[in-house]
């Protein structure tokens, strides 16, 4: 599940343009602002002084992913997807024209894979990191609930996007696309219901 290849610029999905648009709130994205500036929101990083050019603080999706000793050990890629799984939102670069924004995907590997972050710090970083904005500009970013992700799987499969990389720049960690409902239901399979 990791890649240490390199990948080509990032760069819109190829259905930005095709086809019905897709759902109103693949749009209505959450912008974070950049690092520097104190923000209040929940949803935005709570450092307030961050060197960009920096990486961003080790989080816990980075330790599990360590820890993972490679496809076999289930129970720590069982932990690992509960993680990422359980966060409030995954974070996507905005890429196209303004109102009619995609998430920035690349080739890795020959396949292509949406660049998806575990944090706005983490999607700044690497737009940053990978010239796509200056250290001083704003992001552009999309920001869905990961149920919200897992129920576009199918739309991604048919637009031939191999699966989600997170934090590619960092841990690098994917998934397949036609994987994520059904991990997505493995971890939630033993959650007691309400």
């Amino acid at each position: 599940m990791w890649s240490d290849r390199g990948m080509t610029t990032p760069t819109d999905v190829p259905f930005q343009d095709d086809g019905p648009e897709p759902a109103p709130s693949i749009y209505e994205g959450v912008r974070p602002e950049p690092a520097s500036e104190p923000t209040s929101s929940a949803t935005q990083p709570t450092e307030v002084a961050v060197d960009p050019l920096l990486p961003p603080a080790e989080t816990e999706t980075d330790l599990l992913a360590a820890r993972v000793e490679g496809p076999e050990d289930h129970a720590g890629m069982t932990e690992l997807w509960r993680a990422t799984m359980a966060l409030p939102q995954w974070w996507f670069v905005a890429v196209g024209e303004q109102g009619r924004e995609s998430p920035a995907a690349a080739s890795i590997d020959g396949q292509l894979m949406l660049m998806t972050f575990t944090n706005a710090e983490r999607a700044r970083h690497f737009a940053v990191q990978n010239g796509m904005i200056s250290p001083s500009e704003d992001l552009r970013a999309i920001a869905l609930a990961p149920e919200e992700v897992v129920r576009s799987a199918e739309a991604y499969t048919a637009a031939e996007i191999a699966g989600l990389m997170f934090d590619p720049h960092l841990s690098g960690y994917f998934i397949p696309s036609e994987q994520l409902p059904v991990v997505w239901t493995a971890i939630h399979a033993d959650e007691p219901t309400g």
